[in-house]
Order: C-alpha cells, then sequence, then structure tokens
C-alpha cells in the first residue's frame, strides 16, 4: 500500500494531470454538431510526431470504461465502433478491405451494432430530462445517425477505429468540458468501507485502473492491483472489495503512474525485463526538476551528442552529493526524497520488480559506488574528448545477451542488478556466470570495447561481492594464479595476431578450456606459442619487435607463477572472471603505442 499511497501523493503535486473522473486518452477525431444535432464535419485530431507518424492527440475525457470482453460505453467519447457504428471493413483473409485509392473501407464486424446500440442507450437514458441545448442537439444525433452516413457523406477513413469526442459548431471545448456535462457526471456517494491507504470512509474502488506503458504489457494496458480469481477472493468478497481502496485513491495513483510511464515523461527507463519509473518529492518545483533531471541522467545518459557536457555536470554534482558538498550543488536539497519503482509484465496483470524510497544522498552514494566498481583501464566508455564516463546501467546487459538482443537478456536479472545498485547490495551472481559464459561461446568479438566492457562488469562483481582485492588497471606485481594466468593468455593471442591471421584463434578455440581448466590447456598453447615465437623472429620487420616484445612479456608472467611450476586443474567461477580481467589488461597494454596499432585488426570501430 506505500507505493499507492507515494503515487496518490505524487497526483496531488502534478497540476496538470486529469481532473478526478478524467483520464487522458489517445483521441483521433471530433463529431462537430449543429444545434439541430445534424454533422457539420468530422476532423482528424491525429498530429505528426517527430518521426512524420500521425498519433492521436492526448486529450483528457471521462475516465475510460476498463473493458475486457464485455460491451460497455464510454461516456461523451469512445473508439468509432461505439460512437458512429462503424469500423475498418475486413476481409475474408482477415486483412483490412481498400478502396481503389487504398483507403479503408467503413463496414460493422459482428458486434459493432450492438457496440452503438449500448453507447446510444447509456446517453439517451442519461440525457432524458436535459435542457441545455448543447446535450439536446447530442442527443438528437444519436437518434437520427445511421453508420451508412459515414459512408455516403465521404469522411475520412482515417477516423475508422479512432476514438473520438464531440464539439457543438461555434464552441471552443468539447462537449465533455462543458460544465454542465461535469455536473451531469459527478456522482453523490454516501458511506463506504475505510481506504487501506488514506484512511477514510469512502466508497471502494472494485476495479483498479489499468496501467499503460510497461514494456511486455498489454497495449490496453495491465492491473498493477487486482482480484480476479477466486483464488485471490476471501469471506464472500468480490474484485476490489478484498483489500478496499477508495475509488479517489485508485484514480490518483492510477493517473500519476500513467502520467510517468507516458512517451516523452523522462521519468522511465528499461532495465531488462522491467521498466523502471521514478519520480521526486522536494520542496520547490524548481528542486523536484532538477533532482529528476540528475536521476533520469544517472541512470540513462543523454544521447552521444550531447553526453560530454551533461555527463560532466551528472558526474560532478552526484559526487558532490554523495559526499555532502552540498554547496558544490546548490540546485538540491539534502531532505529531497527520491522513489525508484520497477514493473514488469505478468499476463493481464504487472509484476513489482522492485520498491526503493530514499534519500536523494543516498541514492547518489550509491550509484557513485557502482561506477567506481566498475572503472577499469582502458575504459571502454570514453567519449569523443577522451574522457571516461559511466555507463547506463540497462547498457550493461546488452553485453550479456546472445547477439546482443534484448529479448536474451535473463529474465528478472535487469530487476536484480537495479537492486543492487540501489541499495549496495552485492550483485546478482548471475550476471558473473552470463558475462563468463558469453566469453566462452562468442571467441573474438566484432565490437571494438565489448572485452572493456564486460571486463568492467566482473570487476564490478568481485570488486563488490569478495573481499579480494581486483586491479583496476595491468598489475605486473600480482601473483594471483588465476590473473597471471589471463595475462598469459593475453600474450600468447598478442603474439599468435601479430605472426599471423588465422581464421579461427587460439581464443576462439580454448578462452573457455583456459580459463577454467588451464592444468589441460596451457601445455598446448605453450607449443603454440613456441611456433609463433619463431615465425616472427624469422618475418623480419615490425613483426621482429612484436615477437622480441611477446618474448619479455611471457618470459616476466611466467616468472608470476607458483615456483612448483604446477598449473591449477579447474578455476572456480570467480577466478574465471579474474583470468579474463588479466587477459583484458595484458592484451591492451600491448596495444598502447600508436605504432603497434596496426597488428590490432580486430579492435576496428567506432565510439558506441
Amino acid at each position: 500500500m506505500t507505493i499507492l499511497a507515494e503515487l496518490a501523493a505524487l497526483y496531488d503535486r502534478m497540476p496538470d494531470l486529469p481532473r478526478p473522473g478524467y483520464s487522458r486518452e489517445a483521441i483521433g477525431g471530433e463529431i462537430v454538431l449543429r444545434q439541430d444535432g445534424t454533422v457539420v464535419e468530422i476532423n482528424v485530431l491525429a498530429a505528426p510526431d517527430e518521426k512524420g507518424k500521425l498519433r492521436p492527440r492526448s486529450i483528457s475525457v471521462p475516465a475510460a470504461i476498463k473493458r475486457a470482453s464485455g460491451i460497455q460505453p464510454n461516456l461523451f467519447w469512445d473508439k468509432s465502433a461505439y460512437v458512429l457504428g462503424v469500423i475498418a471493413a475486413m476481409g475474408d483473409d482477415g486483412k483490412p478491405l481498400l478502396d481503389d485509392l487504398g483507403h479503408g473501407v467503413a463496414g460493422q464486424g459482428k458486434r459493432t451494432a450492438t457496440e452503438h446500440a449500448a453507447f446510444v442507450s447509456v446517453h439517451t437514458d442519461l440525457l432524458v430530462d436535459v435542457a441545455m441545448p448543447s446535450l439536446i442537439a447530442f442527443r438528437t444525433f444519436l437518434e437520427r445517425w445511421s453508420w451508412q452516413d459515414f459512408a455516403e457523406y465521404g469522411y475520412s477513413p482515417k477516423l475508422l477505429d479512432q476514438n473520438l469526442v464531440f464539439r457543438i459548431q461555434g464552441d471552443t471545448q468539447f462537449l465533455h468540458d462543458l460544465p454542465e456535462v461535469a455536473a451531469l457526471l459527478a456522482v453523490q456517494a454516501e458511506g463506504g468501507e475505510i481506504c487501506l491507504v488514506s484512511g477514510e470512509i469512502a466508497p471502494v474502488a472494485r476495479l483498479h485502473p489499468s496501467i499503460k506503458g510497461v514494456m511486455g504489457a498489454q497495449s490496453s494496458g495491465a492491473s498493477l492491483v487486482s482480484f480476479n480469481d477466486l483464488a485471490y477472493e476471501s469471506h464472500g468478497k468480490k474484485q476490489g472489495d478484498n483489500a478496499p481502496v477508495s475509488a479517489q485513491v485508485a484514480f490518483a495513483y492510477g493517473t500519476a503512474l500513467n502520467a510517468l510511464l507516458a512517451r516523452g515523461s523522462g521519468q522511465t527507463l528499461r532495465v531488462g525485463d522491467a521498466t523502471v519509473v521514478f519520480w521526486v518529492e522536494a520542496a520547490t518545483p524548481d528542486q523536484a526538476v532538477a533532482t529528476s533531471w540528475l536521476f533520469a541522467e544517472a541512470l540513462s545518459p543523454s544521447p552521444p551528442e550531447d553526453a560530454d557536457t551533461a555527463q560532466n555536470k551528472v558526474s560532478a554534482e552526484l559526487v558532490a552529493i554523495a559526499r555532502g558538498r552540498w554547496q558544490d550543488a546548490p540546485d538540491y536539497d539534502p531532505e529531497t526524497r527520491v522513489f525508484v519503482l520497477g514493473l514488469a509484465p505478468n499476463a493481464a496483470r504487472l509484476s513489482v520488480r522492485f520498491w526503493h524510497p530514499g534519500r536523494l544522498q543516498d541514492f547518489a552514494e550509491r550509484i557513485a559506488t557502482f561506477w567506481d566498481d566498475l572503472a577499469i583501464e582502458p575504459s571502454p566508455w570514453l567519449g569523443l574528448d577522451g574522457v571516461s564516463r559511466p555507463p547506463a546501467a540497462w547498457r550493461l546487459l546488452y553485453d550479456i545477451a546472445a547477439l546482443g538482443d534484448a529479448k536474451n537478456i535473463p529474465p528478472l536479472l535487469g530487476g536484480a542488478l537495479m537492486r543492487s545498485i540501489l541499495t549496495g547490495a552485492n550483485y546478482p551472481r548471475m550476471l558473473l556466470s552470463s558475462v563468463i559464459g558469453r566469453l566462452r561461446v562468442e571467441g573474438t568479438p566484432t565490437d571494438r570495447f565489448s572485452d572493456g566492457r564486460r571486463a568492467a562488469i566482473i570487476r564490478a562483481v568481485l570488486t563488490r561481492n569478495t573481499t579480494q582485492e581486483v586491479p583496476m588497471a595491468l598489475d605486473e606485481t600480482s601473483e594471483d594464479p588465476a590473473y597471471v594466468l589471463g595475462r598469459l593468455f593475453g600474450a600468447f593471442t598478442y603474439a599468435e595476431r601479430s605472426y599471423a591471421d588465422r581464421g579461427a584463434t587460439i581464443r576462439d578455440k580454448y578462452m573457455g578450456g583456459a580459463s577454467a581448466t588451464p592444468a589441460r590447456i596451457f601445455p598446448m598453447l605453450m607449443k603454440g606459442y613456441e611456433h609463433n615465437r619463431a615465425g616472427l623472429a624469422k618475418a623480419g620487420g615490425q613483426k621482429v619487435g612484436a615477437g622480441i616484445k611477446a618474448d619479455k612479456a611471457i618470459a616476466a608472467i611466467l616468472a608470476k607463477l607458483p615456483g612448483d611450476g604446477v598449473l591449477p586443474s579447474a578455476l572456480p567461477l570467480e577466478d574465471q572472471g579474474r583470468f579474463f580481467i588479466g587477459f583484458y589488461h595484458q592484451l591492451s597494454a600491448f596495444y598502447q603505442k600508436a605504432e603497434d596499432s596496426i597488428f590490432d585488426d580486430t579492435l576496428d570501430g567506432e565510439i558506441e
């Protein structure tokens, strides 16, 4: 109930949201009526978005009826099937019928006539005693309209299946916005039960609002709170009566959450299968705006063209807040509260992946720590100006997904990662196993910075989840067997790459085996290196220099292995991670000088 209470409180702080009893809906057209109830015109209200695609206009209308399969009309607006009794006609093949100009054809489906009749019936009953001319005109229209009129008068096929509203000719307001209509819709209710959120006695919401905008959920919306099965009901109570929440609170939390999830709100992002929304409670509106911007930039940085300026400011201000240096971040207030909610689809309902309310400073400390955990050299997150900037949390998950496809990100991992970042808890071990798994099967990457990002993820998990120190940059003094063996594998890779461009490299064939069972694989790798070493010595030119560099490095690395020369028969998962960090550090070190980059033919690409 805490989530509902905070969302309901947010509604009271958002003055631009629809008033109680109303909701914002996508409206595609308006029907303009004369005072005698005849139609003047039916206009398309859709407008092109930034990509040129026509999108309906978001308009506040009387709250949408929650319907599944039944026929229930909305008041003073609805889709064309209800309002006009027409839909886009479909052929026997299930595809829309088109006229000679390629436009949709108006028709009726199996339920269209019944839907329109229901719309007419509910409004004629509601308007039976009205004396206002505008409402009389609307009632007259409903009594006279025939669905064939749509095609006869040549109204735009773009209106078919769109939500439509009404306006009287000469009025600037829509019919549903007139004060007389608002009074007509007002419900005077008495009694009720104690609301579990507000503590007040009020009418209970039987059905809770549909929440739209959660990735993977039904486009028509899904329920955050619902009781639609006998297994969830008790003591003979039906639906919302099982956990009484007043209709006012249900409207408030649903309206606020839908506003957060709306396109372009700037307060939502996707992390794995979770859709994350966040909001703030600050002393002033300016502080609320500033904190929302800071949090959005920290979790999901600006596009590349804006990243340099935005991320420099974010990094400086967030670190200042984390350290309590409020004089360096004057736009923020220590008492500002931040709320983070993670939602995931679950059939017709929503699952709460995580819920983390807290102070801005606490979140700043944890996000700064997350950035520190990911620090590695060379950095895979260099900007065009050569400055390393922290990544978005969601971006990390693409490096563990097969083919870099979001559909292949393990379920629940996004929520678990965000929970670790926002609470400071250990990172999920699945994050480490997933990275190692991708490294074992993918071989040589085509992405220039893939190795660096994965090494950073591994270092973050090991730094937080274990007590052992994990090097940020190449540590030539380390005697950790796994790290040293990783360095050795990196040196072997460099020698092979310098000698010849092979289709299947030792990395492709042996990375998984070398990191998991080094005692079995490294003797073979040593024989292969001796062959490459001899080839480099005979090749002449720059290859001789590469051979000398590799030979010196390998000799120094071998000196760090245990004196008895016995290699580990197997390495656990955490040591496999250290192995790869050592590999990344050592291989990167060979390409520090520009003149050596000609050997690095697998590292071509652009900064993302």
